[in-house]
Parts: C-alpha cells; structure tokens; sequence
C-alpha cells in the first residue's frame, strides 16, 4: 500500500510540474471555428517523423506535442494517443506508424505539422522506411541515458538515405542517470552532429516540447508540390473497415482531389470511387476538397 501511494504521488508531482510547465503557454485551438484549413499556403506546411530506438520515448514525445498544439487536452488521462491497436496499449509498444496533423503558431503565422509517429522495433523497420517515403525530415530521438543504440544507426542512415534534415533531440535529460554530454559526444563522433544541433528535452514533463516544434518549423523545408499538375499522391498505409471500405492513408503530390472523384491505382490500374476525404488530428476531421498546396494527410475512404 505504501509503495503504491509513493507511486500515485510520484505520478501526480510530474503531471502538477507538466502543467505548470503548459501553464504559461497559449494553446492554439485547432477546431474548424479558428482555422480554414484551405487557407493554410505550402510554405507553411512541414511533414516529419519521429524515429529512435524503442522505448527512447517516441510516443510520449508524440503525446506532448499533441498536447502543446492543443490537439489533445493535458489531463485527458490517457497515454500513447497514437498507439490505438490493441497490442500496443498492451505491451506499450507501436507497433504501426501512425499520423496526426497538428497546428502550431508560430511569430504570429499558423503552421501546418503533419507528424508520424513510427515504431522503434527492428521488426517494424519496414514501417519507418515507408512513412520516411512522404517526409520532408525527422526528429531522431535519444535517451539521455542510454545514448546511440542499434536502431538509433540504423534510422539515421535510413533517413540519411532519403536526403532527410534530420534534428537531433536527447530525452529524458530528467532521469538521475542521464549524462546529455556524454550522448551529444557520442553522436558528434558517430553521425558528425554538431552538438549546436542538439535539443534536450524531457518528453514526460514537458520540458523543451516548445524548441522541437520550433526546430521543425525553422530547419525542415515545405513539400515541393504542382498544384495545376494532375493528381498524383503517394500511399504509404491502408487498412480495411467492413463498414467503410478500403481506407488509405496518402500523401498528396500534385493536384486536386475531392469527394466523389474516382482515382486509378499504378500499381494494379483498377479505378476507385472516393467515398469520404479526413484529415487525421489524431481523430478524423472531414473535408471536402484537398489541394496540394494546401492539406497533405489525409485518410480516405473508397469502395
């Protein structure tokens, strides 16, 4: 009993300094009353992933930045927002990447961040390797701790692979044990990463969440898009509903897409009705029309 009252006290002093930490910041309310999504130019769009080793805090870095941009409320009382199959709540793992786009005021001007937050695990590597297929950079995170690990090397040179800026963040600079010199040392050594590059940060209490957001609105570039090209989208992830249909998790390249509109696949060539178009924030958000300089995640439905 007294272990656990230690536990819930220990639990209640993070949230109390998170909130307090979140205290002072205006969130952006992100609903459809403050914002035309429509009216957001490419310039002001950022695509990224999150990539690490496992458990080097992927998805609590995700949660705090779906709390800071006002996606998600503080206190909702439930961890690892993204992770929403079975097995990962479970075992605390991800084990598919998954998406949410974020908005985010930067200097007076409202940014578009379309995250994907990707597992950790070498046997979903393959994840990573498509969602860095629709990016534009990657935040690589690292415990402070534990420093550079085995899939620590193999991220970066996945993402080094597709010509990705990548920001370096040390987590975790909370724990006892953390030594953020020692690590930013390391990847000095092993990746030639300028220890100026280096943000640190605690995921679990909120601190530094401002200067990652910050980071990949300043060092990530906008998508390079043709707008008056015709539609062409990259599908990195699908699924299927026995309600809805296929639904598809697309980037879009070129062009203009709205409900109703029929697509054709490359790869088979058979030709598909669009049945519904959803931005993912991290709960589905209708829409009628996206355009290239305009919105890129999206989940649509077609039968």
């Amino acid at each position: 009993m007294l272990i656990r009252t230690l536990t819930l006290l220990a639990n209640k002093h993070a949230l109390c300094k998170r909130l307090n930490r979140f205290s002072k910041i205006r969130f952006y309310c992100d609903t459809k009353k403050d914002i035309d999504f429509s009216k957001i130019s490419v310039d002001k769009i950022r695509n990224f992933s999150i990539i690490a080793h496992v458990d080097h805090g992927k998805s609590t870095l995700a949660d705090r930045l779906l709390e800071y941009t006002g996606a998600i409320r503080i206190n909702s009382g439930q961890n690892q927002i993204l992770d929403k199959l079975q097995v990962e709540r479970e075992r605390g793992i991800t084990v598919k990447a998954q998406t949410a786009s974020l908005l985010y005021k930067y200097k007076n001007e409202v940014y578009l961040l379309n995250l994907i937050d990707t597992p950790g695990h070498v046997d979903f590597s393959n994840e990573v390797a498509r969602s860095l297929a629709a990016c534009q950079g990657v935040i690589l995170l690292i415990d402070a701790n534990d420093g550079v690990q085995a899939q620590t090397v193999a991220n970066f040179y996945l993402a080094f692979g597709h010509d990705l800026l990548i920001i370096p963040v040390l987590n975790k600079i909370d724990l006892k044990n953390a030594d953020p010199d020692r690590v930013t040392k390391q990847l000095e050594n092993v990746f030639d990463i300028s220890h100026n590059e280096v943000l640190k940060i605690s995921a679990k209490l909120g601190t530094g969440i401002d200067k990652v957001l910050e980071a990949v609105v300043t060092r990530l570039p906008p998508p390079t898009v043709n707008k008056n090209a015709p539609f062409r989208a990259l599908l990195f992830d699908s699924s299927y509903d026995k309600y809805r249909g296929v639904l598809s998790l697309i980037f879009v390249k070129d062009g203009v897409l709205n409900v109703g509109d029929t697509i054709q696949s490359c790869y088979t060539e058979k030709v598909y009705e669009v049945k519904t178009i959803s931005f993912l924030r991290p709960n589905e958000e209708p829409v009628q029309t996206i355009r290239t300089n305009r919105t890129y995640w999206l989940q649509h439905a077609i039968k």
